[in-house]
């Protein structure tokens, strides 16, 4: 394989290899990089990709995703501090009736179906993309206020039809 970051997931788990590697978040795919939460594109995101078998002796590809991550406060549009430190375990299946009935049992088990080429970097993008929170926020955003905060301070726009009304 030509490219480092194309495996055989199943030779790899079988074998259970082992893969360490990073990337920045710009060099990452568009849905990843151009995401709008990422406050520093310039972010080194780390990965450890572990091969194995369960004690089902199944397949499976445990993927550890870390980086020091500032994300964009959705309040107060400033940085703020993120810690990213993901572990997911991946169980690989040969057909998707295993797979369904696995899944059906478990309702935590992550699985895919064997492929014979996987890209490491989609696995990582993917487990970042879980990661990210819904809406990053502060818990308190500070000195820069929250929309209430802001708006206490100035006058209704609607009191002087309160007082046309009265007149």
């Amino acid at each position: 394989m030509s490219y480092p970051n194309l495996i055989d997931p199943e030779v790899f788990a079988a074998e259970g290899q082992n893969l360490q590697g990073s990337f920045l978040l710009e060099e990452l795919d568009e849905r990843v990089s151009s995401h709008n939460y990422p406050a520093d594109k310039q972010t080194r995101v780390s990965f450890t990709l572990q091969g194995g078998r369960d004690r089902l002796q199944r397949l499976f590809l445990d993927l550890n995703v870390k980086a020091d991550m500032p994300l964009i406060c959705q309040r107060c549009i400033t940085p703020m501090p993120f810690l990213l430190d993901e572990t997911s375990r991946i169980v690989l299946f040969a057909d998707e009736e295993s797979l369904d009935a696995a899944m059906l049992a478990d309702e935590e088990l992550e699985g895919m179906l064997l492929e014979k080429e996987l890209d490491v970097r989609t696995l990582v993008e993917d487990q970042i993309l879980m990661s990210l929170p819904f809406s990053p926020r502060h818990e308190d955003c500070g000195n820069n206020g929250t929309l209430e905060e802001v708006n206490r301070d100035k006058p209704n726009p609607f009191a002087v039809l309160a007082g046309l009304k009265s007149s």
